[in-house]
């Protein structure tokens, strides 16, 4: 009875020691898998939160550089237009297309003739007969074609000093001819500064890099870190520019990093966002030594409570550690589901965009929260209908309809917002299943009424001179074309008066610049004394005027004007507390509506202005 007591006391002691070591392996396996879940779990999070960062960099530094482009394209096409010989100082510096002239601005614009040497710069700075021959900008941007950008390296400024980068653009003739580079040295540190404030925590570093090289601005350590080589760091092919993910050490700090980047629209430039990895393993770590702390009191406090109890108890006890077991699986499960639907809502929440799903049936299944989030009277599970109310759904009910029949939309629209117009933009993308089937759509609607202000203010800013108020050359071709087709339509008569002021170099030349400007001004202001409001005036460079009338009954009108003109110049100009005698010489030409074209009736005028000229000034000619 003993021995068999004692057979089945072995059979029992091998059993509960071969299901120990099983239940140890069970475990280890459970607690490893837990644990590499748990780091996976926390890395796709902090891949999440870098890859959203670089994007919403890459878009805001996309909209830097089209801004900055903008008064590219808008100050070389103005410049194109100047002949050769009046690329001067004078000449170009009103049509540097930028709102601000600050020395200290975020970016500022200069003209570069085409031997190399500064023109003139926007900011001030002193880049007159300055060489920038050697510089990539001038050499890369010369060689281009006139309607591409040319995005430069990280480079310190010739003349700034400042850690810059550059944007460029070539300027030639209408013929072609090859006039120059005008250039936009834009300021590193406030791109940096811009990173800073949108790093999420300490741990987060965010770079522009050129094509995945070159350092051009990054937050922290902007100083050490401008114009680093990152080529051994990005691993991708930085031809093809595209969204990645990557772990690699630091190359300033040394820690083991995970990064992500993003290009920035169709520019060789790209956005890298980085975290530590401790800032997501931390937590990885102390759970694995907890779990290994617990394993170990469980298995030494099981291992003596299998030596004393018996087989019954054994059994019953098996069955509460599994019970046990489950109870712990299905808490850390609600725990890893609770934890999931956090990140990703204060993810959407920090976007600064509405985010919303909507199903097949219009209705509301998410949204976001926040300034930017849902819509005023939103709740979850109700309908378009009834959370906009019938004028908006009206305007929207087709664009949905459009998504949820399978097509993206992206368009802008136009809303009244507490007594003021604003403008969205939507962009809804179809949400299909495996079968090819429309489940609803994702929108995206963002607040563009900033960007569509300071995009019509620089539209306004290259069509009107600075210093008078008055239209622009570009802005008077523009006219004289509607004006020629309004006489060719009414069979009424216009003219073109070209003039300028008499001897303007000695008004620089005795009174300065600044004297130049109010004589400039004062000569504006007596122009629109002496025609009618529906007339034009445009100042077309320096002391070059035109002057389009309409609607008049003979040539001898247009002349009476002239007149008009040059006695209303005759009083002195009070200029600074001094009087000086302004007087202007005036060429007027009489518009042909079936015959003549906006340069050439401007043509006919000048030449007009130049026999005034030559037969003694202060006086007209037609």
């Amino acid at each position: 009875m003993i021995k068999e007591q004692n057979a089945g006391y072995t059979k029992f002691r091998r059993k509960l020691v071969v299901g120990y070591l099983i239940l140890c392996a069970l475990l280890f396996a459970l607690l490893g898998w837990k644990v590499l879940s748990e780091y996976e779990s926390d890395r796709q999070a902090a891949a999440a939160v870098t890859k959203n960062s670089a994007r919403a960099m890459a878009a805001h530094v996309g909209e830097i550089i089209d801004a900055v482009d903008q008064s590219l394209r808008i100050s070389a096409s103005a410049i194109s237009a100047l002949d050769e010989s009046a690329l001067t100082p004078d000449a170009v510096l009103p049509l540097l297309a930028v709102s601000s002239q600050a020395s200290d601005s975020r970016h500022w614009l200069l003209f570069i003739d085409a031997s190399g040497k500064g023109v003139v710069a926007s900011s001030g700075l002193p880049v007159r007969d300055v060489s920038f021959a050697d510089r990539s900008y001038f050499l890369d941007a010369s060689v281009i074609h006139a309607d591409q950008l040319h995005v430069g390296g990280p480079a310190i400024g010739h003349v700034s000093k400042r850690r810059l980068f550059f944007l460029s653009r070539r300027v030639e003739s209408p013929s072609g001819k090859f006039l120059g580079v005008i250039a936009a040295p834009v300021d590193a540190k406030r791109v940096a500064d811009v990173f800073e404030r949108a790093r999420l925590g300490p741990e987060m570093s965010i770079s522009l890099t050129m094509k995945g090289s070159m350092i051009v601005a990054r937050a922290p350590l902007f100083e050490e870190s401008f114009g680093a080589d990152l080529s051994g760091l990005v691993r991708p092919n930085p031809a093809v520019l595209i969204e990645g993910t990557f772990e690699a050490d630091s190359p300033f700090r040394g820690e083991r990093r995970l990064f992500s980047y993003t290009p920035v629209a169709s520019l060789p430039l790209m956005v890298v966002v980085g975290v530590t990895r401790d800032s997501w393993a931390a937590d990885s770590r102390s759970d694995f030594i907890a779990g290994l702390v617990g394993l170990a009191v469980a298995l030494i406090v099981a291992l003596f409570s299998g030596r004393v109890a018996l087989e019954q108890y054994m059994r019953l006890e098996r069955v509460e550690a599994s019970q046990r077991k489950l109870i712990d699986q299905l808490h850390c499960a609600k725990m890893d589901l609770a934890r999931g639907e956090r990140r990703l809502r204060m993810i959407a929440d920090s976007v600064t965009a509405r985010v919303a799903y909507v199903n097949a049936d219009e209705r509301y299944t998410y949204h976001n929260t926040g300034p930017s989030g849902a819509p005023s009277g939103a709740s979850l599970g109700k309908t378009l209908l009834e959370t906009h109310g019938p004028e908006v759904y009206e305007a929207i009910k087709k664009d949905a309809r459009q998504a949820l029949s399978g097509e993206r939309v992206d368009v802008e629209r136009i809303y009244v917002v507490d007594g003021q117009s604003r403008c969205f933009k939507h962009q809804y993308t179809p949400d299909f299943t495996s079968e090819g089937r429309v489940m609803g759509y994702y929108a995206m609607i963002t607040d563009i009424t900033e960007f569509k202000m300071i995009q019509k203010r620089l539209l306004h800013l290259a069509r009107v001179d600075g210093l008078t108020g008055l239209p622009n050359r570009a802005e008077l071709l523009d006219r004289l074309v509607t004006a020629l087709a309004r006489c060719r339509r009414t069979a009424t008569a216009m003219a073109c008066l070209y003039l300028d002021i008499d001897r303007f170099k000695e008004v620089n030349d005795t009174l300065g610049h600044a004297g130049g400007d109010c004589v400039l001004t004062e000569f504006s202001r007596r122009l629109r004394q002496c025609v009618r409001e529906s007339d034009t005036i445009a100042r077309l460079s320096g002391d070059e005027f035109a002057i389009v009338l309409e609607d008049i009954g003979r040539s001898e009108e247009a002349q009476g004007v002239a007149a008009k003109i040059i006695a209303c110049m005759a009083v002195p100009f009070n200029i600074e507390g001094q009087l000086r005698v302004v007087t202007t010489s005036i060429g007027v030409a009489l518009a042909n509506p079936l015959e003549d074209d906006p340069r050439s009736l401007l043509r006919a005028a000048d030449a007009a202005l130049y026999r005034a000229k030559r037969a003694g000034r202060n006086r007209l000619e037609s």
